[in-house]
């Protein structure tokens, strides 16, 4: 199986999980924007982004360093056991000083739901980890498995939750903690962790390696958490939790193009490490990155051309303000694909402490930006405030990365793409019903125009794959 297929292959299996996983949620934004005030889904909302901001910290980042060391282990059962034996002893000494820090906090500080935001902060750091180590083994089957489980859980306990028993946005925090707990259970048992975990396989040495690979991701990780979600606590400082409500609603549908491609990420980075030292590395990587960009800007467009017709179907009335911010920041997370793609040359390279300090120099572009602007232009300062931060980084990441391989980006497909994403736009805001089908039915035709020969090679290594089978 060539490279290109094999990518596709990775990815097909990974799709299947992480897609039903992303239509699960999505399937939950009407249950939020009608169930749950804007108050409510904002206050809520926060605590989420705080809890995505403890778990790379309390983590280490070491599910980072477990994929990308399982990946050089894979022949070798006494490499994985190490592996992972030493890692989970770190990861287990990090939940027990956050039980420690946890059992104090609350004698000097009230947080709203705190308990369930403790019990997820710890549930996210093992599953973050256990999910990496299918990942790092190669069990891509066994990761989409686990996601379709949590996804599932989180939907169903969600609807019982919300509808059955009343019990507002906490319900949010309560369902995506059990469903983790689901998702750990599985892989600790399909990945016979059982097996492959012992207490004698401590090495401070090999702690050592792991960490001085992971440690570089948490500055890293912060400044993407800055990038992210920054915002919502500036916007509720400086606007108010409601606007934070709307806002998120703003970024969920955004945020598809996000959840899709993050799956093909996963995909890229395993791809980008096992021939980042072949001999056609450079034609390689340029041919992937600006095939998967054009893939992801034709997703992007479409789910632009979508969104005026299906809107207020899925979007309760008290968040209908939100339709107006999407389009800049669907715009924003196009360039976010660009950067991540890149980004697989440096976690490939091992070069973690450069990744980091890119992102960090777009963070601080983004705070500086949405402070100087939100009180003058509301929530349109934390949209054009992401929209530059993202594409100041994929401009540097794109000049630096050739240190390492000599990438070549086609320039001119992104000029493209920002012309008829602009145009697009614009007959978005319009949102008038007929205009609204014509643009969606003239988007479907350009996307399949230019994805036409990345269908034919998908089709083909599916093919080959059903055959074999």
């Amino acid at each position: 199986m060539n490279k290109k297929s094999e990518y596709i292959r990775n990815t097909a299996i990974l799709l299947l999980g992480k897609f039903t996983t992303q239509f699960m949620s999505f399937l939950l934004i009407p249950l939020y924007t009608n169930k749950l005030t804007a108050d409510d889904y904002g206050t809520i909302d926060l605590l989420q982004t705080y809890i995505t901001l403890l778990v790379p910290v309390l983590s280490l980042r070491l599910d980072s360093a477990t994929f990308r060391f399982l990946i050089d282990n894979r022949k070798s059962e006494e490499g994985i056991k190490k592996t992972v034996s030493n890692i989970l002893i770190v990861i287990l000494a990090s939940l027990s000083f956050l039980v420690i820090v946890a059992t104090i906090i609350p004698l000097f500080v009230i947080i709203p739901s705190y308990f369930a935001t403790i019990a997820n902060i710890a549930v996210l750091i093992i599953s973050g980890v256990l999910l990496q180590i299918l990942r790092g083994l190669g069990d891509n089957k066994g990761y989409s498995i686990a996601s379709i489980l949590t996804g599932l859980t989180t939907l169903l306990l969600n609807m019982l939750l919300i509808l059955g028993f009343n019990r507002g946005a906490e319900s949010i925090l309560i369902s995506a903690t059990a469903a983790n707990i689901i998702c750990c259970i599985y892989v600790f048992i399909s990945a016979k962790l059982y097996r492959r975990f012992s207490i004698k396989l401590f090495n401070k040495n090999a702690v050592k390696k792991y960490l001085s690979y992971s440690l570089p991701m948490i500055p890293n990780a912060l400044s993407w958490w800055v990038v992210n979600v920054s915002d919502r606590t500036i916007i509720r400082v400086f606007l108010g939790a409601a606007f934070n409500g709307i806002y998120t609603v703003s970024c969920k549908f955004s945020n598809l193009l996000n959840s899709v491609f993050t799956i093909f990420n996963m995909s890229w980075q395993e791809s980008a490490s096992l021939h980042i030292n072949d001999e056609d590395r450079d034609e390689y990587f340029s041919k992937m990155i600006n095939q998967i960009f054009m893939f992801f800007s034709s997703v992007a467009l479409l789910i632009l051309a979508a969104l005026p017709i299906i809107y207020t179907i899925v979007v309760g009335e008290e968040y209908w303000d939100s339709y107006q911010y999407i389009p800049v920041l669907l715009y924003a997370n196009s360039w976010n694909v660009l950067v991540n793609l890149i980004g697989g040359i440096y976690v490939a390279k091992k070069r973690t402490k450069e990744i980091a300090h890119t992102t960090i120099a777009s963070a601080i572009i983004n705070i500086i930006i949405n402070l100087a602007l939100i009180k003058f232009i509301g929530l349109h300062a934390a949209t054009i405030s992401t929209l530059i931060s993202y594409m100041a980084m994929a401009i540097y990441r794109a000049i630096d990365c050739q240190k390492y391989v000599k990438l070549k980006i086609k320039v001119k497909d992104i000029i493209l793409f920002t012309i008829i994403f602009t145009i697009s736009s614009t007959l978005y805001i319009l949102n008038n019903p007929i205009i609204n089908i014509i643009n969606l039915i003239s988007i479907c035709i350009y996307v399949f125009i230019i994805n036409v020969n990345n269908l034919k090679a998908i089709k083909a290594t599916l093919s080959r794959k059903i055959r074999r089978e």
